[in-house]
Parts: C-alpha cells; structure tokens; sequence
C-alpha cells in the first residue's frame, strides 16, 4: 500500500526516533559489556553513553562534593573505579606516581583544563605545546628570580603584620582566610606586573578580590560540564555579566583589570623598564628572544595566562597558611615548639628578620608547612591524563590508550597506610620519616608540575615566620571545629572561616 503525502511526515519521524533508540541502545549495550574499559566497575550510570553528564548530576544538581563522593565509591568497587565511559579513577597512591611522573608526556583531558582559561599554560592539552610555554615561565619562578625579589617578597609580609597589628589595636579578630589570600594576590600580581594591589590595606581584609575568588568556584564546577553557560557569563559584556552571575561580579573586575595591565604593557613595552622587579613575568612573556619561534603570545594568551596565574597564586598559598595558623592554636604544643624554633633563629624582632636560605633550615617550620600541605591538599580535584597510543600500567592494571585516569591528591595525603591518623595534624612525622616527601603531592609531580612551586614555599616559610614570631594568636569564638570543604577542582570551604585574635609582641 503506497504512503499518502500526509503519511510521509510520521513515517519519517518514526524512523528517526527508531533509529536514535536502537543506536542509544547499541551505544549503551557496547559501553558495558564490549568497552575496552568494561571490565573495569563502577555505577551504571557513570559507565553508559550519559556517563559524563551524570557526573555532572552529581557533582552540580546534587551538590556532592567529589571527592568524598570517589572515597565511598572505592569502598564498594574497590581499587579502581570506572566514573565515566572511558574514565577511571585510583584510589592507590602509586597510581598517581605512574601517572604523574618526569617520564610521562600524556596529554591532559581538555574537558576539564579547557574550563579555566583558553590559551594559558596550565589548559594547553599536549606536552610539547604546554613545554614551550613553560620554559618561557620557568625563569620568573626560578630559584634564583625567588632569591632576586625576597626584598619585595618581604615587604608584603611586612605590610601583612601591619594590618593585622591595626586589627589587633581596633579590637578585632581577623579572618585568616581573607588576610592570607589578600596577602598572596599582592605577591602575584607583583610577580606578574610588577606593582601590587595592596589587596592587605583593605579594611578587615574586605577586598572584593579574595571573596570572589572563593563565590566563584562553584561556578566553575558547572562551567565544567556546560562551556555555553561559561561563554555565556564570561564573554558577553562585563555589565551583563555582572547580573547573570552576581557571585562571579568581582571576578570580571579582575578580569578587566588585567586586560588593562596587559593592554598597557603591549601598547607601549617601554613601561616594562619602568617596574621596579625587572624580571616580572610579562617581562619574559613580552620578550620575543624568551620565546623558541621568537614571537610573542597573542593578547588572549597572555590575558589567560595572567588570570590562571593570578587565580593559582591566590588559593594554594592562601588555604594553606590558613590551615597551618587554625590547626597550629587548636594543638598549641606545635605552636609552642615552632615559637621556640623561630624565637632562636629571630632572637630580637629589632633586628634584620631571617633570610629565605635562613629559614630554609629550619626543620620544625618546614615540617609544618609539609603537613599543612598535605592537610589543604592543593587541588582537591583528580588531574585526568590521556594514556598514550602505547597504553600504561597504573597501579598494576593493564589500561589501553585513550582512556582518561586520575588519582586525586586526597588519595595519596590522607592514606592511612603512608600517613597514620591522616585526619590528625602532626608535623613531627616529617622529622621521623624522610621519605615521606616522596608523597607529598600538593603541586602535582612530573613535567606538568605547578611552575610556582618556588615562589609558594618562599610565601609559606616567610609568612608563618613573620606572623608566628610577631603575634601571640588565639581562635576567636565561634570557631569551627574542623575546615569542612567541597571539591570544586580546588578547596571550597563550607565551614565559616577561622578568625583569630591577634596580640603584637613586643621586642
């Protein structure tokens, strides 16, 4: 019987879904019985087609935080854990040296690093293109550029113990979450341009900067699933964007503010010879002999690489002084021992502080700053790599190329078997065992290691050293009694944050 012109339409439409059911479930069937990975298990839904996306249920409609989401999901599926259709995540600590090592070259998964910033080091997929850019960078975050600019260095922790010395005189306590970022970004944009923001001189430590920081985070988690939604908030205009994403609003200040710096910079490179650190970073970014090609990056590149960088700055240094100061007065002998350590190295505040070199020898201040490392944990999120055409052996299972891996950083720092009574802070068991370093993992390992790595422990040891020798501390009520935070690719804290009363010392 020959169709009527009125049934072609349905017959088509028919087909059409037909079709997309039965390749739905092809598609559905191959994921979980025939995949390369389907030996590997993990939920249902995480190993369909839609695997991917019901991560993304989870992590933004449902609100769970990662993190602790894998932690129950390696209790019932064990070692290995399949949370995509071609993604696995391990929970054993020597998973993330095979995967992040000087030996690897894997390419980075673009769904995630392609959320941050278009044309900065840390979203370039391919080693070799992430290599050149890095190798530009390097020398800004050398030891030797560290060793350059510790005067500048520590005249931001001066002017930190100057705010909070008039918080202490106005009767308030200080919010060291806000205190410490507000101190970090100054070192960064300083690093980056050459002047800073002066971000410590803000009343109560208010600047707009550190608390946008913080309200944007959950953004980017959903960035991370839906890029039009961060096309949408990121490239329309700033006034628009400002009233489609109200949380993000200081953000684009930042980011007009660097489109400035960089804008001046380009427009007229003489004003480089005017800065007063004459090795900032667009120094060697604006220097076509720093680059292989001998061609300086495009404005967008170089506008991407200011604001990872000054994103990066802020957060790692700031959660971790704000960790070591909290757990330090909620167990006081540790603060009493490193006071003792410091008081010996720095007998008289009327004298030169110590130097970097100095500091670096002191073993109870170091082994502080690795514990509250481990503890803040630097990025809370798993750094997915590609596995190569050759495929890899990670943690003793076979995987085949192209699949995506990850060991978050949280399985390594709080594996009791490497770190008995993980949740406890205790700097002494970096003095005891030494080869602890070797899983000390909060700037990453391999070649696509944090570049700031340098500049961070010259923060660490001069900030802790400054304030802990200046400043009898206490917590201030209500404290809370733990830092509870949500895995948002780097710390989100639910918890309010520690405020700290603080009493200058005299002499």
């Amino acid at each position: 019987m020959l169709l009527q012109q009125g049934d072609i339409i349905p017959a088509a439409l028919c087909l059409v879904i037909g079709g997309s059911l039965a390749s739905g479930l092809y598609l559905f069937v191959y994921n979980i019985f025939f995949h390369p990975l389907a030996k590997f298990r993990g939920p249902l839904a995480f190993r369909s087609p839609v695997g991917y996306y019901w991560k993304g249920y989870i992590e933004v409609i449902r609100g769970r935080s990662f993190c602790h989401y894998l932690k129950i999901l390696h209790e019932k599926y064990g070692d290995v854990v399949r949370i995509g259709p071609n993604e696995l995540h391990f929970s054993n600590p020597q998973a993330y040296h095979d995967i992040h090592n000087s030996k690897n070259r894997w390419d980075k998964d673009a769904r995630l690093y392609k959320t941050f910033a278009d044309g900065a080091s840390l979203d370039m997929t391919t080693y070799a293109e992430a290599k050149a850019r890095k190798d530009v960078l390097n020398r800004s975050f050398s030891t030797t550029a560290i060793e350059s600019a510790e005067t500048l260095l520590t005249e931001t922790m001066q002017d930190l113990c100057a705010a909070f010395d008039r918080q202490s005189k106005a009767g308030k306590p200080a919010d060291i979450m806000y205190a410490f970022r507000c101190m970090s970004l100054d070192v960064i944009t300083t690093f980056c341009f050459g002047k800073a923001i002066h971000a410590v001189d803000a009343p109560d430590f208010k600047h707009p900067l550190p608390a946008a920081l913080d309200a944007s985070l959950p953004a980017f988690t959903a960035f991370k699933y839906a890029r039009w939604l961060q096309k949408l908030v990121m490239d329309c205009p700033p006034k628009l964007s400002k009233i489609i994403s109200p949380a993000t609003a200081a953000v684009v200040d930042l980011q007009q503010m660097l489109l400035r710096q960089i804008s001046e910079l380009t427009d007229n490179p003489e004003k480089l010879n005017l800065l007063p650190h004459n090795m900032t970073i667009f120094h060697r970014l604006l220097d076509p002999e720093a680059h292989r090609n001998k061609t300086i990056p495009a404005a967008d590149s170089l506008y991407a690489e200011a604001q990872v960088l000054t994103f990066a700055g802020a957060d790692t240094v700031g959660v971790a002084l704000m960790t070591a100061v909290f757990h330090l007065l909620k167990k006081p002998s540790t603060l009493v021992r490193l006071k003792q350590e410091l008081n010996a190295a720095w007998p008289s505040l009327n004298q030169a502080a110590p130097r970097l070199r100095e500091l670096e020898n002191l073993p109870y201040l170091n082994a502080v700053i690795k514990e509250c490392l481990r503890v803040s944990t630097g990025v809370t999120s798993g750094l997915p790599r590609v596995v190569p055409r050759s495929g890899a052996t990670v943690a003793g299972y076979p995987v085949p190329a192209g699949a995506i891996v990850s060991c978050g950083s949280t399985f390594v720092h709080f594996n009791p078997a490497i770190f008995p009574s993980p949740e406890k802070f205790v700097p002494e068991r970096w003095l005891e065992s030494p080869e602890l370093d070797n899983w000390l993992v909060a700037f990453s390992r391999g070649p696509r290691s944090c570049l700031g790595i340098n500049l961070a422990w010259a923060e660490l040891r001069l900030a802790l050293s400054h304030v802990c020798r200046k400043f009898e501390m206490e917590l201030a009520e209500p404290s809370p009694p733990e830092l509870k935070y949500y895995d948002a690719f780097l710390p989100f804290f639910t918890s309010e944050h520690p405020r700290v009363n603080m009493t200058t010392v005299e002499g």
